[in-house]
């Protein structure tokens, strides 16, 4: 009798089993609960330091989450609303019911990480793929990212919008122009459509009318986009001041109008016999095997002065490719641009234009010296006469003086096909001509 009582006494003073447990991390003072929900380990702050009080505090509030668990009333969103939107969901799932968190629930930041994750990613046009990673993380992110979506607002896209400025260089603190702004906002339009569709939240449009807080548009700076046709000795002079490994790509383009993003994706297994073949090009950097038009898939013959050109690039150039930089690198227009370009047009005396001028001065001359009009459409790369006479052929005026400087320069076998005679040459005096 006296061993049954014992025995009983015994089983009361054995303390009910707490599941989950409180804890601490390494380094942190603050205390987490630390417990299983269908079959995944949740460990979870709770703000509170470290101290006896707190941490029986916290003990009673597991096991009033664990019982919850145990009789089937218990709802993580009610228990963690901070959760992150995806666990809110995956719970809610679970749990039976139809999760839908308020937009000041969920932070812009944490919500970009997992579009990035779900919409981004799918993007099939690496050139868009970059260009918004690039505005996500360098202007939306730093703006956005502690931010919700119900602080999302008009005055807060004006705010935005307010901050983006040059942050370098001699335009340092002025604002964007309005293009740039609407680059970086068409992924954040994107972000938050999705963002609204995803939730069904009904908010007004802080893009609506978005022309009215984009910065105005600025007067067109001419020198930006302006292009030229070069007189012969004008053109000798810039080749005369341009640094030394920019000058084999200027007289590349000059010779046959090929294009910067033309000159870095040729290579070597493109030059067959006596002509070149323009196959493909790399285009910042991504090489495309599809030209512009069906048309800049081309061949061009190689004379004489242009096989110069050519052997010395070839004979710098280690790989595939025949245009690269000192460092290796592919041709890029950006960097001849800055570093060779630019610089020789300033020691030439010469007004800024825009390396595409090449192109110009390339189909202005050859018409200049009495190229076929044909011939010089495919040499280019284009589709018919008239893109030709209208965007070039205006240019020619003034030239004929150089004709003959032009014609040695191109070499005695530029007007000919191969295995023809160039008996001398005449001017195009009208587009029939």
């Amino acid at each position: 009798m006296n061993k049954e009582l014992t025995n009983q006494k015994t089983i009361k003073s054995v303390p009910e089993k707490r599941l989950g447990s409180v804890t601490r991390k390494p380094g942190s003072n603050k205390l987490y609960v630390d417990f299983r929900y269908f079959g995944k380990r949740i460990v979870k702050s709770v703000g509170l330091s470290d101290t006896p009080k707190n941490r029986e505090s916290v003990r009673n509030f597991l096991d009033q989450v664990m019982r919850a668990i145990e009789d089937g009333t218990f709802r993580f969103a009610d228990a963690f609303p901070g959760a992150s939107p995806k666990e809110l969901a995956f719970f809610a799932q679970r749990e039976g019911w139809d999760y839908k968190p308020e937009p000041q629930e969920v932070l812009i930041g944490k919500y970009i990480q997992v579009w990035l994750t779900k919409i981004w990613t799918n993007f099939e046009s690496e050139t868009k793929k970059r260009d918004f990673k690039s505005a996500v993380d360098d202007w939306i992110l730093p703006f956005f990212e502690d931010k919700t979506f119900f602080q999302f607002t008009k005055v807060e896209l004006k705010q935005f919008v307010a901050t983006l400025k040059h942050r370098s260089g001699p335009r340092a603190g002025e604002n964007l122009s309005r293009s740039r702004c609407n680059n970086i906002l068409l992924p954040l339009k994107a972000i938050w459509e999705d963002a609204v569709d995803e939730f069904r939240w009904n908010l007004p449009d802080p893009f609506r009318r978005l022309y009215k807080i984009l910065p105005k548009k600025r007067p067109r700076r001419e020198f930006q986009n302006k292009r030229r046709v070069f007189r012969f000795d004008e053109l000798m002079v810039l080749l005369d001041n341009i640094k030394s490994p920019y000058r084999l790509p200027t007289e590349f383009m000059l010779r046959t109008g090929a294009i910067g993003s033309e000159l870095a994706g040729l290579r070597k297994g493109d030059i067959v016999g006596d002509y070149i073949y323009f196959r493909n090009s790399i285009v910042r950097g991504k090489e495309k095997t599809e030209l512009k038009t069906e048309y800049r898939l081309r061949e061009f013959p190689i004379g004489r002065e242009l096989r110069k050109v050519l052997d010395g690039a070839i004979a710098q150039a280690e790989g595939e490719y025949v245009f690269l930089t000192s460092t290796g690198l592919n041709f890029a227009e950006g960097t001849y641009r800055k570093n060779g370009w630019t610089p020789a047009l300033k020691r030439a005396g010469l007004e800024y234009c825009v390396p595409y001028s090449l192109r110009h001065t390339f189909a202005a001359w050859c018409l200049a010296i009495g190229m076929y009009p044909n011939r010089l459409v495919d040499l280019m790369g284009h589709g018919s006469k008239k893109m030709v006479y209208e965007v070039y052929g205006p240019y020619t005026e003034g030239l004929e003086d150089d004709a003959e400087k032009i014609l040695s320069f191109f070499g005695p076998d530029f007007l000919s096909r191969k295995g023809e005679k160039v008996l001398g040459y005449a001017f195009a005096t009208s587009p029939a001509g």
